[in-house]
């Protein structure tokens, strides 16, 4: 019988997990998947701690592994990979709790996926930088997870490093050891338009409202509704891209978002920025228009 196993990042001040991600576990292990997650931050657990972490959660194959906080989710991750949890699965997938969602049920696109037989897919490819697969979802097999080109990078001493050597290292690393390996990879959503290969932009924030109504990638990233570093036009309409409030909840981001208020310090784009955000977009008619509308406070 195929295992399959999740090794999940997760990290939050508040000492529950919220109920959008024990939403997305859920989705997660109707999947097939045993789940680990690593409580970055959360180092020592109590057997109430351990209760309450497992409220709405009972009956499924889900562990959880506290740890010190450090080296982001892929620190998360190697410290998971450290415990052995991956060592007899036929399939390894890497995620974390920087989403909302699943926005309509995973199980019918992770089925999707796994019948084209990749070595490797995720859930968004993005070709900032590098061609990569975001790394916040990432479905490996066991051969591919174990071509030395794959550990190289998992291995790195991720605690040491800053947000922007992680990124540098982890995830565009983890983008160049896939075409080094000559691994089969695939993604549920990727953009069509070739700008994209000169205009390093986030899809998950340029291009948020097209990767939901594709219908292939249904999530929202943490990070675009808190901070909205890059100033994406039309966030606020956020609940209207909502394909079905009675599978997930609105209420959740909102909850969310009222605790967690926008992080000090984090940057916004220029105008010069958000033009490139604006003309790099799948649909950059409309984010052109919402653009003007703002600068110019022209109301429809």
């Amino acid at each position: 019988m195929k295992r399959s196993i999740c090794l999940f990042a997760q990290y939050d001040e508040q000492p529950e997990i919220p109920p959008q991600t024990r939403h997305y576990l859920r989705q997660i292990a109707s999947c097939g998947f045993s789940i680990h997650i690593a409580l970055s931050g959360r180092e020592n657990l109590t057997s109430a701690d351990r209760l309450a972490l497992h409220a709405g959660l009972e009956g499924l194959p889900i562990a959880f592994h506290p740890r010190p906080n450090g080296g982001l989710d892929f620190g998360a991750w190697q410290h998971l990979l450290e415990l052995d949890l991956a060592q007899d699965a036929d399939e390894i997938l890497l995620a974390n709790d920087s989403v909302f969602g699943p926005l309509q049920p995973l199980s019918p696109l992770v089925e999707r996926m796994r019948r084209q037989q990749y070595d490797v897919w995720g859930m968004v490819a993005s070709r900032a930088v590098v061609d990569h697969l975001q790394s916040w979802f990432v479905c490996f097999t066991a051969d591919a997870f174990r071509r030395p080109a794959i550990q190289r990078v998992l291995t790195q001493p991720f605690n040491e490093m800053t947000k922007d050597e992680i990124v540098l290292h982890g995830e565009l690393g983890l983008g160049l050891a896939l075409q080094a390996a000559g691994l089969k990879q695939g993604a549920c959503w990727s953009s069509t338009r070739g700008i994209a290969r000169l205009i390093a932009t986030n899809p998950m924030h340029t291009d948020w409202r097209t990767v939901l109504r594709s219908n292939r990638a249904p999530f929202i990233k943490v990070e675009l509704l808190r901070d909205n570093p890059s100033a994406i036009q039309g966030i606020e309409s956020w609940r209207d891209a909502l394909p079905d409030p009675g599978f997930f909840d609105p209420a959740w981001i909102d909850a969310y978002l009222a605790h967690h208020p926008r992080r000090p310090g984090a940057l916004r784009a220029t105008w010069r920025g958000k033009l490139i955000q604006a003309v790099a977009a799948e649909d950059r008619w409309r984010a052109l228009s919402l653009l003007l509308r703002d600068q110019f406070k022209i109301r429809a």
